[in-house]
């Protein structure tokens, strides 16, 4: 069974190929246009949000927070 990301990985994809070239607020609606999970809550928008961000290179894929509390203290 794919996941989420897996479904919205190319669509998010080709998309960006097919809008390349154009303003940032018509790629937007391209996207928006794109959706396939249906309503737009919950988790299956978040992987969708959260891919589009990937894809754009917003955001590397598996980091969200790299930042260190310098008062945290190590466990060992």
């Amino acid at each position: 069974m794919k996941s989420w990301r897996d479904i919205a990985r190319p669509l998010i994809a080709n998309t960006l190929k097919d809008n390349e070239g154009k303003t940032e607020k018509e790629i937007r609606k391209a996207l928006k246009d794109a959706y396939p999970f249906g309503e737009r809550a919950m988790h299956p928008y978040k992987i969708w949000l959260d891919e589009i961000k990937v894809q754009m290179g917003k955001r590397k894929f598996g980091v969200k927070n790299k930042t260190i509390n310098p008062d945290q203290k190590k466990l060992f």
